[in-house]
């Protein structure tokens, strides 16, 4: 054999593993996706059309003062989203929808609230305490469509979306009485913002990416995704989780507690929300003036971002990182676009057409897998049946 042949050798295990089909199908999708999001803003406005090509495109670095800011701006966005990913991802490998998400966000960045307002005698460990007890409220919250799905067959599509609702309407009641006066600004109608120690440390990134918002929270979320690849791939548990989604009677028959593994994996997906929710609300936020929550009647948007983070990853935490900086990215841009006159709804619509691609894009990816395999035997001079 030689060295050219040895080279397509290679080259053809390459693009068989499932590693380098998932990267490929994220990076075709994501390529549709923005090149239909290019036409879109060509039709909606074609006299600023060039410009709002290149503001989709430059992101966060519409603004060349500072890049580093627009860089930290892209990191502070992503951390919540970061999560939602992975509580989407998580779900999706025992083989269940957690459609959810929001609900456990929301529940996550409620009760992080609670301890940051009123936990004022932990001291240091306020900040920590209140991250995790509102992971522990989102998993909380997320395990009971996993019971309902486990033990009376109840879809998780429907009771995750039932709990969006129960969330938001519980939150925004208690918010909205007997805890009114202690977390809510009346002027505002939103909470106040959490100070001092349970605001989540900058951690020396502050000094890296000024004024952009940017804390401890990324530096978390990154911790968090790289143990959640180890315990879905390394550990018997991951395992478990991993056959119950690929065929739940064929895991039954092996010995796996199905049920358990259901109601596991939607808790601690609901943990991942729980704790994106809690460092949302924490979050010193730009320059350091802090983030609410408005009592509106709307459920939130984050968990439901966390669905295409997960599609483009393929349920990889790891690739959750780069998908939720990605679509971080294309967030940014949404002011940019405003300014000169596109609809706020554009950026979503982006996002949305690049969810659709990455299903399509399985289908594309499959298809030049086999069309470079045919050639390969071509030149080879084997007989294509």
């Amino acid at each position: 054999m030689n060295l050219n042949e040895n080279f397509k050798d290679r080259l053809n295990k390459i693009w068989s593993t499932p590693a380098f089909k998932a990267i490929s199908n994220t990076l075709i999708a994501i390529l549709l996706g923005i090149i239909v999001g290019l036409i879109i803003i060509v039709i909606s406005n074609p006299s600023r059309a060039h410009i709002g090509a290149m503001r989709l495109l430059r992101g966060p670095f519409n603004n060349p003062i500072n890049g580093w800011i627009g860089i930290g701006q892209i990191l502070y966005r992503a951390t919540p989203l970061v999560f939602t990913g992975l509580a989407v991802a998580f779900a999706f490998k025992a083989g269940v929808f957690n459609i959810g998400a929001s609900g456990q966000y929301t529940m996550g960045l409620f009760v992080a609230l609670i301890v940051g307002v009123m936990g004022t005698n932990l001291g240091r460990f306020q900040w920590p305490v209140a991250i995790l007890a509102g992971g522990l409220a989102g998993a909380f919250w997320g395990m009971f469509p996993g019971i309902f799905q486990a033990f009376f067959k109840v879809n998780v599509v429907i009771t995750g979306i039932m709990f969006n609702y129960i969330g938001l309407f519980l939150v925004n009641g208690l918010l909205g009485n007997p805890l009114r006066k202690y977390l809510v600004d009346s002027a505002t109608n939103r909470t106040i913002k959490v100070k001092g120690l349970a605001r989540t440390p900058f951690f020396f990134l502050d000094k890296i990416f000024p004024r952009s918002g940017v804390d401890f929270g990324i530096i978390l979320a990154i911790i968090v995704a790289i143990i959640a690849y180890y315990i879905i791939n390394k550990t018997v548990f991951g395992r478990e989780i991993k056959s119950v989604g690929m065929n739940r009677d064929a895991a039954r028959y092996a010995g796996v507690n199905e049920k358990k593994m259901i109601i596991a994996s939607m808790s601690i997906s609901g943990l991942f929300a729980g704790i994106g929710g809690a460092l949302f609300i924490l979050a010193p936020s730009v320059y350091n003036l802090g983030n609410n929550y408005s009592l509106e009647n709307v459920i939130l948007n984050a968990g439901f971002d966390g669905i295409p983070i997960a599609l483009l990853a393929n349920s990889n935490p790891i690739g959750v990182i780069f998908s939720a900086i990605f679509v971080s990215y294309i967030k940014v841009s949404d002011v940019a676009l405003q300014s000169i006159g596109y609809a706020s709804e554009m950026v979503n619509i982006i996002i949305s057409i690049i969810l659709y691609f990455s299903a399509f894009s399985l289908i594309i990816g499959q298809f030049i897998v086999k069309f470079v395999k045919r050639k390969n035997k071509a030149n080879a001079g084997e007989v294509i049946l």
